[in-house]
Protein backbone atom coordinates (compact mmCIF):
# COMPACT_ATOMS: atom_id res chain seq x y z
CA UNK A 1 0.00 0.00 0.00
CA UNK A 2 0.82 3.81 -0.24
CA UNK A 3 0.46 6.35 1.60
CA UNK A 4 0.89 10.27 0.77
CA UNK A 5 1.72 11.88 4.16
CA UNK A 6 0.74 15.47 4.58
CA UNK A 7 4.50 16.84 3.52
CA UNK A 8 4.85 15.25 0.28
CA UNK A 9 6.34 11.84 1.64
CA UNK A 10 5.38 8.78 -0.17
CA UNK A 11 5.62 5.32 2.06
CA UNK A 12 5.48 2.14 1.04
CA UNK A 13 4.21 -0.39 3.23
CA UNK A 14 3.82 -4.01 3.63
CA UNK A 15 5.79 -7.19 4.44
CA UNK A 16 6.85 -8.35 2.23
CA UNK A 17 8.89 -5.16 1.62
CA UNK A 18 10.32 -4.01 4.69
CA UNK A 19 11.64 -5.25 7.70
CA UNK A 20 14.31 -3.84 9.46
CA UNK A 21 15.89 -5.24 12.61
CA UNK A 22 18.26 -2.80 15.02
CA UNK A 23 20.19 -4.78 17.34
CA UNK A 24 21.33 -2.60 21.27
CA UNK A 25 21.16 -3.33 24.66
CA UNK A 26 17.80 -3.13 26.93
CA UNK A 27 17.47 -0.83 29.80
CA UNK A 28 17.48 -2.47 33.02
CA UNK A 29 14.98 -3.55 35.24
CA UNK A 30 14.71 -1.69 38.73
CA UNK A 31 16.70 -3.52 41.29
CA UNK A 32 14.55 -6.00 42.74
CA UNK A 33 14.25 -5.30 46.65
CA UNK A 34 16.54 -2.20 46.97
CA UNK A 35 15.38 -0.85 50.43
CA UNK A 36 18.14 1.41 51.06
CA UNK A 37 17.38 5.41 50.82
CA UNK A 38 17.19 6.53 47.32
CA UNK A 39 18.75 10.15 46.85
CA UNK A 40 17.47 12.81 44.44
CA UNK A 41 18.54 12.97 41.07
CA UNK A 42 17.80 15.31 38.57
CA UNK A 43 18.99 15.55 34.53
CA UNK A 44 19.56 18.49 32.80
CA UNK A 45 19.04 18.56 28.64
CA UNK A 46 21.91 16.79 26.93
CA UNK A 47 24.14 19.78 25.02
CA UNK A 48 24.11 18.46 21.13
CA UNK A 49 24.80 20.45 18.57
CA UNK A 50 23.88 20.42 14.97
CA UNK A 51 26.54 18.45 14.18
CA UNK A 52 25.98 15.88 16.53
CA UNK A 53 22.14 15.35 15.53
CA UNK A 54 20.84 18.36 17.32
CA UNK A 55 17.59 18.82 19.37
CA UNK A 56 16.26 15.42 18.01
CA UNK A 57 20.04 13.59 19.56
CA UNK A 58 19.57 16.01 22.72
CA UNK A 59 15.95 14.93 23.96
CA UNK A 60 16.54 11.70 22.81
CA UNK A 61 19.37 11.28 24.87
CA UNK A 62 17.77 13.14 28.02
CA UNK A 63 14.81 10.55 27.70
CA UNK A 64 16.41 7.99 27.91
CA UNK A 65 18.79 8.47 30.53
CA UNK A 66 16.07 9.65 32.68
CA UNK A 67 14.24 6.50 31.89
CA UNK A 68 17.78 4.29 33.09
CA UNK A 69 17.72 6.23 36.32
CA UNK A 70 14.33 5.60 37.26
CA UNK A 71 14.30 2.29 36.09
CA UNK A 72 17.51 1.71 37.92
CA UNK A 73 15.71 1.76 41.30
CA UNK A 74 18.13 3.42 43.60
CA UNK A 75 17.25 6.89 42.67
CA UNK A 76 14.31 9.13 42.78
CA UNK A 77 14.56 10.94 39.43
CA UNK A 78 13.68 14.69 39.56
CA UNK A 79 12.05 16.75 37.09
CA UNK A 80 10.79 20.22 36.28
CA UNK A 81 13.71 21.98 34.55
CA UNK A 82 15.49 24.30 36.95
CA UNK A 83 12.77 23.64 39.81
CA UNK A 84 13.79 19.80 39.70
CA UNK A 85 17.11 20.58 40.24
CA UNK A 86 17.05 22.58 43.04
CA UNK A 87 14.86 19.88 44.86
CA UNK A 88 17.61 17.52 43.81
CA UNK A 89 21.12 16.50 45.29
CA UNK A 90 22.36 16.00 42.20
CA UNK A 91 22.24 16.67 38.97
CA UNK A 92 23.83 15.04 35.87
CA UNK A 93 24.67 17.40 32.83
CA UNK A 94 25.51 15.64 29.59
CA UNK A 95 27.24 16.42 26.10
CA UNK A 96 27.47 14.40 22.96
CA UNK A 97 31.30 14.45 21.92
CA UNK A 98 30.97 11.87 19.08
CA UNK A 99 28.46 10.97 16.76
CA UNK A 100 28.85 8.69 14.01
CA UNK A 101 25.33 7.00 12.96
CA UNK A 102 27.32 5.20 9.87
CA UNK A 103 30.64 4.60 11.49
CA UNK A 104 30.47 1.34 9.20
CA UNK A 105 28.80 -1.19 7.53
CA UNK A 106 28.11 -2.27 3.90
CA UNK A 107 25.08 -3.55 2.10
CA UNK A 108 23.58 -4.22 -1.87
CA UNK A 109 20.98 -1.95 -3.27
CA UNK A 110 19.07 -2.67 -6.59
CA UNK A 111 17.75 0.75 -8.12
CA UNK A 112 14.86 0.79 -10.63
CA UNK A 113 11.87 1.86 -12.13
CA UNK A 114 9.02 -0.48 -12.12
CA UNK A 115 6.71 1.74 -10.47
CA UNK A 116 5.71 3.64 -13.01
CA UNK A 117 7.23 7.11 -14.61
CA UNK A 118 6.30 9.63 -10.84
CA UNK A 119 8.21 7.61 -8.79
CA UNK A 120 11.36 5.11 -8.81
CA UNK A 121 12.14 2.22 -6.98
CA UNK A 122 14.75 0.62 -4.62
CA UNK A 123 15.26 -2.35 -2.77
CA UNK A 124 18.58 -3.33 -1.19
CA UNK A 125 19.97 -5.23 1.88
CA UNK A 126 22.65 -3.17 4.42
CA UNK A 127 24.41 -3.10 7.39
CA UNK A 128 25.04 -0.30 9.61
CA UNK A 129 27.09 0.62 12.40
CA UNK A 130 26.70 3.61 14.86
CA UNK A 131 28.72 5.33 17.39
CA UNK A 132 28.18 7.79 20.20
CA UNK A 133 30.09 9.02 23.10
CA UNK A 134 28.74 11.24 25.93
CA UNK A 135 30.56 12.87 28.85
CA UNK A 136 29.16 13.47 32.20
CA UNK A 137 28.99 15.91 34.83
CA UNK A 138 27.78 15.04 38.50
CA UNK A 139 27.12 18.37 40.01
CA UNK A 140 25.95 18.64 43.78
CA UNK A 141 23.01 21.55 43.86
CA UNK A 142 23.70 22.62 47.07
CA UNK A 143 27.07 23.55 46.46
CA UNK A 144 27.17 23.81 42.45
CA UNK A 145 30.43 21.97 42.78
CA UNK A 146 31.21 19.30 40.24
CA UNK A 147 31.28 15.49 42.13
CA UNK A 148 32.66 13.73 38.93
CA UNK A 149 33.31 13.49 35.65
CA UNK A 150 32.77 10.61 33.52
CA UNK A 151 31.97 9.33 29.79
CA UNK A 152 30.54 6.18 28.14
CA UNK A 153 30.99 5.17 24.32
CA UNK A 154 28.34 3.33 22.96
CA UNK A 155 27.58 1.28 19.80
CA UNK A 156 24.96 -0.55 18.02
CA UNK A 157 24.55 -2.42 14.64
CA UNK A 158 21.56 -3.06 12.22
CA UNK A 159 20.71 -5.02 9.35
CA UNK A 160 17.91 -3.63 7.04
CA UNK A 161 16.19 -5.43 3.98
CA UNK A 162 14.05 -2.81 2.78
CA UNK A 163 12.02 -1.27 -0.32
CA UNK A 164 12.20 2.09 -0.76
CA UNK A 165 10.71 4.95 -2.53
CA UNK A 166 12.07 7.81 -4.11
CA UNK A 167 10.16 11.01 -4.88
CA UNK A 168 11.58 11.77 -8.37
CA UNK A 169 10.91 15.38 -8.19
CA UNK A 170 12.21 15.78 -4.97
CA UNK A 171 15.16 13.35 -4.72
CA UNK A 172 14.73 12.28 -1.31
CA UNK A 173 14.76 9.05 0.58
CA UNK A 174 11.26 8.33 2.29
CA UNK A 175 9.95 6.84 5.63
CA UNK A 176 12.31 6.83 8.48
CA UNK A 177 12.52 6.02 12.27
CA UNK A 178 12.09 7.86 15.60
CA UNK A 179 15.61 8.44 16.96
CA UNK A 180 15.38 5.50 20.36
CA UNK A 181 15.30 2.65 17.34
CA UNK A 182 17.91 3.99 14.80
CA UNK A 183 21.54 2.66 15.02
CA UNK A 184 22.24 5.65 16.67
CA UNK A 185 19.61 5.99 18.78
CA UNK A 186 20.48 2.39 20.38
CA UNK A 187 23.88 3.67 20.25
CA UNK A 188 23.09 6.34 22.76
CA UNK A 189 20.93 3.61 24.33
CA UNK A 190 23.76 1.59 24.85
CA UNK A 191 26.11 4.22 26.54
CA UNK A 192 23.37 5.37 28.41
CA UNK A 193 23.59 1.98 30.18
CA UNK A 194 27.14 2.22 30.62
CA UNK A 195 27.23 5.36 32.03
CA UNK A 196 23.97 4.41 34.76
CA UNK A 197 26.83 2.66 36.18
CA UNK A 198 29.28 5.68 36.66
CA UNK A 199 26.56 7.65 37.81
CA UNK A 200 26.12 6.10 40.91
CA UNK A 201 29.53 5.87 41.95
CA UNK A 202 29.69 9.19 42.18
CA UNK A 203 26.67 9.43 44.08
CA UNK A 204 28.19 7.52 46.75
CA UNK A 205 29.47 10.58 47.50
CA UNK A 206 26.32 12.72 47.73
CA UNK A 207 24.82 12.43 51.53
CA UNK A 208 21.44 11.53 51.31
CA UNK A 209 19.11 14.12 52.06
CA UNK A 210 15.57 15.97 52.03
CA UNK A 211 13.85 18.91 53.01
CA UNK A 212 11.70 20.43 55.95
CA UNK A 213 8.28 21.58 54.22
CA UNK A 214 6.20 22.94 57.00
CA UNK A 215 6.56 22.94 60.85
CA UNK A 216 3.29 22.39 63.21
CA UNK A 217 1.71 21.05 66.15
CA UNK A 218 1.82 17.48 64.42
CA UNK A 219 5.23 17.88 63.83
CA UNK A 220 8.21 18.68 61.18
CA UNK A 221 6.86 17.54 57.80
CA UNK A 222 9.83 16.27 55.19
CA UNK A 223 9.73 16.02 51.64
CA UNK A 224 10.42 12.62 51.23
CA UNK A 225 8.28 9.35 52.16
CA UNK A 226 8.12 5.56 50.75
CA UNK A 227 8.97 6.73 47.69
CA UNK A 228 12.79 6.99 48.89
CA UNK A 229 12.62 4.12 51.32
CA UNK A 230 12.03 6.39 54.83
CA UNK A 231 11.35 4.42 57.53
CA UNK A 232 9.89 4.71 61.09
CA UNK A 233 12.40 5.39 63.41
CA UNK A 234 14.85 7.13 61.39
CA UNK A 235 16.44 9.68 63.00
CA UNK A 236 18.03 12.38 60.80
CA UNK A 237 19.97 15.39 61.91
CA UNK A 238 19.03 19.05 60.93
CA UNK A 239 21.34 21.94 59.42
CA UNK A 240 19.95 25.62 58.53
CA UNK A 241 21.70 26.67 55.18
CA UNK A 242 23.92 29.65 55.56
CA UNK A 243 26.22 31.97 53.24
CA UNK A 244 26.73 31.42 50.14
CA UNK A 245 30.33 31.29 48.89
CA UNK A 246 31.19 31.82 45.39
CA UNK A 247 34.29 32.73 43.25
CA UNK A 248 34.48 36.75 42.94
CA UNK A 249 35.72 36.06 39.56
CA UNK A 250 33.53 33.52 38.16
CA UNK A 251 30.38 33.23 40.49
CA UNK A 252 31.16 29.77 41.03
CA UNK A 253 29.72 28.63 43.85
CA UNK A 254 32.37 27.44 46.00
CA UNK A 255 30.75 26.37 49.73
CA UNK A 256 27.00 26.71 51.22
CA UNK A 257 27.75 27.46 55.25
CA UNK A 258 25.48 25.23 57.48
CA UNK A 259 24.80 25.37 61.19
CA UNK A 260 23.60 22.15 62.71
CA UNK A 261 20.09 22.98 64.63
CA UNK A 262 19.50 19.64 66.15
CA UNK A 263 18.11 16.40 65.46
CA UNK A 264 14.14 14.73 64.35
CA UNK A 265 12.85 11.38 64.42
CA UNK A 266 10.42 10.38 61.38
CA UNK A 267 7.46 8.96 63.00
CA UNK A 268 4.80 8.85 60.62
CA UNK A 269 5.59 7.67 56.69
CA UNK A 270 3.01 8.89 53.89
CA UNK A 271 3.83 8.09 49.93
CA UNK A 272 5.80 11.56 49.48
CA UNK A 273 6.21 12.59 53.07
CA UNK A 274 7.15 12.07 56.72
CA UNK A 275 6.53 13.28 59.33
CA UNK A 276 8.81 13.44 62.42
CA UNK A 277 9.02 15.15 65.69
CA UNK A 278 12.31 17.04 67.37
CA UNK A 279 14.53 15.00 69.46
CA UNK A 280 17.29 17.48 70.00
CA UNK A 281 17.71 21.39 69.74
CA UNK A 282 15.89 23.76 68.42
CA UNK A 283 12.54 24.03 66.11
CA UNK A 284 13.54 23.24 62.74
CA UNK A 285 11.87 25.98 59.76
CA UNK A 286 10.77 25.83 56.03
CA UNK A 287 14.46 24.92 53.92
CA UNK A 288 16.25 23.24 56.70
CA UNK A 289 18.05 20.17 55.41
CA UNK A 290 18.07 17.23 57.12
CA UNK A 291 20.62 14.24 56.33
CA UNK A 292 21.04 10.77 57.85
CA UNK A 293 23.39 10.62 61.08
Amino acid sequence: MIVLTPNRRWVLTGTTLALTGVAGPVLSQERAGYDGLKKTIAVDLFRATEAVGGSVTADGMTAMLIQALAADGRFLVIEGGDGGSMAASAIVRGAVTKYEPAAGGGGLSISGGPLGGLLGGRAGTRSQTAVIEIALRLVDTSTGQVISTSSAEGRASSRTTEAGLVENYGGGRLGGEIFRTTPIGQAGQDAIVRAVDQIAAGMRRVTWSAIVVDTGPSGVYLNAGADRNVTPGMTLSVWRPGRTLTDPGTGEVLDVEMSRIGRVQVATVRDRLSIASVTEGGEPMRGDVLKTD
